[in-house]
């Protein structure tokens, strides 16, 4: 059951955080958080750049860096949330088909009650709807701290 649960519990995790990346990143793809908007884009030592000519160069090559890095960034973190996420749901599933198989092969005395195999569905549903309140909150609380 412990191991269930504890399964149940990083899938539901690294499923919803895999979520809350996807939309953090649409955020950050926003008109609003540009290249241009960032207080990167404003750096004295590039304004203090005489030539005009220089300075637009300069900014043109520094903005392609920043964007780049930044995508290569976010492709990474993706990507890493999706690996989380694909190996936490190969672990619970395969906890649960560990506890369906012993269920065939036990003797009844060894065998879990159909009532605790229903607690333990239960217990797994309630952890994944407190995982989702808890990233409900997390993503209205960041909403709501950008759009200030």
């Amino acid at each position: 059951m412990k191991q269930i649960c504890q399964s149940k519990y990083e899938q539901e995790t690294s499923e919803h955080e895999y979520e809350f990346l996807e939309q953090q990143i649409a955020y950050y793809n926003l008109p609003s958080q540009s290249f241009e908007c960032s207080t990167i884009s404003h750096h004295p030592s590039i304004d203090s750049i005489q030539n005009l000519t220089i300075r637009e160069a300069l900014m043109k090559q520094f903005k392609e860096v920043a964007i780049q890095s930044r995508n290569a960034l976010f492709n990474l973190y993706l990507e890493s949330a999706e690996d989380q996420r694909e190996e936490y749901k190969k672990k619970h599933e395969a906890s649960v088909k560990k506890m369906d198989a012993s269920q065939s092969t036990l003797n009844e005395n060894e065998k879990l009650s159909s009532t605790l195999v229903q607690l333990i569905n239960e217990r797994c549903n309630k952890i994944s709807e407190r995982i989702q309140s808890i990233y409900k909150f997390k993503l209205e609380n960041f909403l709501s701290k950008s759009n200030l």
